[in-house]
């Protein structure tokens, strides 16, 4: 009998998937999560939304978090559309690109970048000016550069940075023997905002 359960972790097979449009990954998804730390009641960006699985771990973890979904392909948004409708989760989607499109936005409370497009520094800065006071910002790179440059652009702007990589393994099963099957490696750099 299956159960329904309300923490994060939904497989990563029950989403809708689009070849080419992204997805962070269940194991991930759960430790950005967690360094997003999020609220009820709190304003959510989620930049480079990509098939929306972050924002639908929030919104459905945390049904009060107001959640904006900013992506700039017609197919993610989509996407994103299909898997917010199969998992009851009410989301605002934001057609365009990071950072003009964070503008008309209410100030947030937490901002999640899953995605650039090229502009990680005017994404972070322009988060940094919509972030409220005491915020939390959480970056995720698979890119070499990425990850580093998030981390020197948050410092620089006085957040209290944390890194930390994630390498994980999975067992399959191939010719009759299990293996280990590596995932690409995830960078997460998460930072608070000091207070005024």
């Amino acid at each position: 009998m299956k159960h329904e359960y309300c923490t994060p972790g939904i497989p990563d097979e029950e989403f809708h998937r689009e070849p080419g449009v992204p997805m962070t990954k269940n194991e991930i998804r759960i430790l950005s999560l967690a360094r997003l730390q999020l609220f009820p009641g709190a304003v959510l960006y989620d930049i480079g939304a990509g098939s929306g699985s972050i924002s639908i771990e929030a919104g459905r973890s945390m049904p009060d978090v107001r959640v904006y979904a900013i992506e700039r392909e017609a197919r993610a948004l989509e996407l994103i559309r299909k898997n917010a409708a199969k998992f009851g989760v009410e989301l605002q989607l934001i057609e365009g690109v990071a950072p003009q499109a964070l503008e008309p936005l209410p100030a947030a409370d937490r901002i999640f970048i899953g995605g650039s497009g090229g502009h990680l520094d005017g994404i972070i800065q322009a988060g940094d000016r919509r972030l409220l006071p005491g915020g939390r910002m959480v970056v995720n790179s698979v890119s070499l550069f990425n990850g580093p440059r998030a981390f020197q652009l948050m410092e620089q702007l006085g957040y209290q940075v944390e890194a930390f990589q994630v390498n994980i393994a999975f067992s399959r099963k191939k010719g009759g023997v299990l293996l280990w099957e590596a995932r690409n490696p995830v960078t997460i750099i998460s930072g608070q905002k000091g207070d005024l």
